[in-house]
């Protein structure tokens, strides 16, 4: 009986969502954030904007250029996208961070009353990259060959052993006699 509850209880709390209009996006730090906003016909050449905090006095983050539809808008680390033809617009947060998580409403400046919708956008902690594997070194192995010539400077060649050096230490092939 108890379980019963419990999922009735969430079935309402998803209903409730739904019919809310609140949309909920999730993504990792450092990554990108999609919002997709969609809106009624007859406001495809309204503005369109998003804006961040409490409704009230939430503040306005990003929104569309009058008179430029359909058209890309930039502003810092968000972007807007309104595809009139499918009446959504979306808004890409790139870069995420920790600070981002927060309540957003998106929404069409209308002359009456404006009805935004809630976004909740939680920004989850990037995972920790493993750590790498330990460095093993192994003893270097050197071989030379009795004919190997070493340049260490133009027109000057010094001649010890079984090495021939001139000028600038530039490795050369061995030496026809």
């Amino acid at each position: 009986m108890k379980s019963l509850m419990s999922v009735n209880i969430s079935l309402l709390c998803a209903v409730v969502c739904v019919l809310s209009g609140v949309i909920t996006n999730r993504a990792t730090e450092g990554g990108n954030a999609h919002i997709q906003c969609p809106y009624d016909r007859g406001y495809e050449t309204y503005q369109k904007y998003l804006s961040k905090g409490i409704y009230r006095d939430s503040v306005v983050v990003i929104q569309t250029q009058k008179q430029r539809h359909p058209a890309w808008t930039h502003q810092g680390r968000y972007s807007l996208y309104d595809d009139t033809e499918r009446r959504v617009f979306t808004v890409t947060i790139t870069n995420l961070i920790q600070k981002d998580s927060d309540t957003y409403w998106c929404g069409v400046n209308t002359w009456g009353h404006d009805e935004p919708t809630e976004v909740r956008l939680t920004v989850d902690r990037a995972p920790v990259p493993p750590k790498p594997d330990p460095v093993t070194s192994r003893p270097l192995l050197s071989t030379t060959h009795p004919s190997t010539n070493i340049t260490t400077e133009p027109r000057r060649s010094i001649t010890t052993g079984l090495l021939t050096y001139f000028g600038r230490c530039a490795l050369n092939r061995p030496l026809r006699r």
